[in-house]
């Protein structure tokens, strides 16, 4: 991750940690809401929320929910039922209304709830009000014996961007001239109209009139300092001047903006969309009140993805600096790449439903599966056993699609002996997503030695033979210029320098000294052998030397021929559902490799 952007992330979890946001939604659950699974809850535990997500999975409604939370906001400004579209009223098998209550905490720092919840209010079914705390929705009574709590007052800026069009464009793709007009095509009305938008711009009149003496625009608003710096970072280009009018000079309200460089002066006709919609973020950004509840739907629309990456940035830097709370509906791998776990929400579709279901603590990586975005270069589980493979094979299909897509598991037969001088190639050419997982019979010191706490003085050929031969068991050799007799021996420093410092963070053990003792089970034999001789076939095994040689032997007695393979598969079935705490050293040994790549 690139180090500036790990300690922006960094320092916002410390202010967040010190509770420096005002009026923050912690969470936000739906006993029932449009087509998300029942009781789903989202935590806000970083700042900036990112929404990921296929179309249709309810990203955009949630942000229509969080938009209806503060006081004197309404989900009906977005959604609402019609005779084509009618909305259920009530889910008759739990007698459930559409409804959301979401957690924050006052001044005081007591742990408030609000529920919003749609009703019918006369001849209108789209009413929402705040209710009293449901306990059937697992919500608490409110403190000091009130009826309700009030909702949260909290300022709400909702951009969806992809409504985000030009006046230019509004116009050009979507109206038609009327047929009285003199200017009978587009481009004849604009080329007319452009004349009194031209004079707006020169600042020649502030206000154009229709015949009848309405006003056709707002004042013009010119782009400040700090509103063309974000702009030109986020877009890649300097801009020195820059101007921004809403208006109706083409028919239908929209925006239009004139844009000047070092070399260039135009307006939106010639900009691209991308350019108006990050003018239109950074003003209302900027311009938001400390603390402000930002909502952002597909952000990325028409932008490049340094763009969406330098836009990712600008919101993390407006959340350090004023304390905004930021949540985003996204398909951007760039704009979720290098974010926290804790920030990233998934919705993902239940097949036996249709119901989706948001999952959290999701890697950005792991999220890139569900917005389709391969993963060519995937990280690379060596181990020396195909029995070691086919367990954390197994456990990775465990863990979910999202995980195990990350993730490619390889045997290289020859042992123990030969993987070590694996590392040595490894080492050398960094290469940073490979990890080697051993039996732990291999291990031979409690932790793998830090080369960094060498003093330069012990830096020698001997001392490292001596600390790599202590930390693997072996000699290792390498191969620098000069062969064996004349070899460079600053080369052979380094190279053994960076085995060592390669070892220490590619190289883990498994638990216990086979991968046979971690899944054998006397408890599954038992149930699968004949009960007529069952307890001389348990002594027999039982005087076996190892767990390795009781499955070959146990196969034997379960299948009527040696079928190691069968009995492996059941045996590892066993212990991925018992989950002991094997099983846990593996799957978060899994996890760590994952978020240090």
């Amino acid at each position: 991750m690139d180090s500036g952007l790990s300690e922006l992330i960094s320092t916002i979890k410390l202010i967040k940690q010190a509770g420096a946001f005002p009026q923050y939604i912690d969470y936000i659950q739906f006993p029932f809401f449009r087509n998300i699974e029942l009781d789903q809850r989202i935590n806000f535990n970083f700042p900036l929320t990112v929404f990921v997500g296929p179309n249709g999975s309810g990203k955009s409604s949630t942000l229509h929910a969080l938009y209806g939370c503060p006081e004197g906001k309404t989900p009906y400004e977005f959604w609402f039922s019609t005779e084509v579209d009618p909305v259920e009223y009530v889910l008759e098998s739990r007698k459930l209304r559409h409804s959301f209550f979401y957690g924050f905490k006052d001044e005081d720092g007591e742990d408030l709830q609000v529920v919003k919840a749609r009703i019918r209010r006369g001849n209108n079914p789209n009413y929402w009000e705040t209710s009293r705390p449901l306990l059937s929705y697992g919500m608490e009574k409110p403190p000091g014996g009130k009826e309700r709590n009030e909702p949260i007052k909290k300022n709400v800026v909702y951009l969806d961007f992809r409504a985000e069009l030009s006046a230019f464009d509004k116009y050009f793709y979507f109206e038609t001239p009327p047929a009285h007009l003199v200017s009978n095509t587009k481009q004849d009305y604009l080329r007319f109209k452009s004349s009194m938008l031209r004079n707006l711009f020169n600042e020649l009149y502030e206000v154009a009139f229709d015949p009848w003496g309405h006003p056709l625009n707002q004042p013009i608003i010119k782009l400040g300092e700090n509103e063309l710096k974000a702009i030109s970072t986020i877009l890649g280009k300097e801009y020195i001047e820059g101007k921004f009018l809403k208006h109706k000079l083409f028919r239908s309200w929209g925006y239009s903006i004139l844009l000047k460089t070092r070399f260039h002066k135009y307006s939106e006709a010639f900009a691209g969309s991308g350019e108006l919609a990050v003018i239109r973020l950074v003003q209302e950004i900027l311009k938001a009140p400390p603390g402000s509840l930002i909502l952002l739907d597909e952000p990325e629309v028409s932008l490049h993805p340094a763009a969406q990456k330098n836009l990712r940035n600008f919101l993390l830097e407006q959340i350090k600096r004023t304390k905004h709370q930021i949540i985003i509906s996204t398909h951007s791998p760039s704009l979720i790449e290098g974010l926290p776990r804790e920030s990233i929400k998934v919705f993902h579709q239940k097949f036996d439903t249709g119901k989706f279901i948001i999952k959290e603590n999701i890697l950005p990586e792991e999220a890139f599966f569900f917005i389709g975005q391969d993963i060519d270069d995937k990280i690379n589980i060596i181990v020396e056993d195909t029995l070691s493979k086919k367990m954390i094979d197994r456990l990775l299909f465990k863990l979910g699609e999202e995980v195990s897509n990350r993730f490619e598991v390889k045997f290289i037969s020859g042992g123990s002996s030969v993987l070590q001088q694996y590392i040595s190639v490894y080492s050398n050419t960094n290469i940073e997503k490979a990890f080697f997982v051993f039996d732990g019979d291999q291990k031979r010191v409690d932790e793998h030695f830090d080369v960094n706490s060498l003093s330069d003085a012990n830096k020698n050929v001997d001392n490292l033979k001596s600390v790599i031969r202590n930390q693997t068991g072996r000699e290792i050799r390498f191969y620098p210029d000069g062969g064996d007799e004349g070899a460079n021996q600053i080369q052979l420093i380094d190279m053994m320098i960076a085995y060592l410092r390669y070892y220490k963070m590619h190289v883990f053990y498994l638990p216990l000294s086979t991968p046979e003792n971690i899944i054998w089970s006397e408890d599954v034999i038992q149930q699968k052998l004949n009960p007529t001789n069952l307890q001389e076939n348990i002594e027999r095994l039982r005087a076996l030397g190892n767990n390795k040689e009781r499955i070959f032997e146990a196969s034997k007695l379960l299948f009527g021929a040696e079928n190691k393979k069968a009995l492996e598969d059941l045996l590892i079935t066993d212990w991925l559902q018992k989950e002991d705490e094997n099983y846990m050293s593996i799957k978060n040994m899994i996890l760590h490799i994952e978020e240090t790549v």
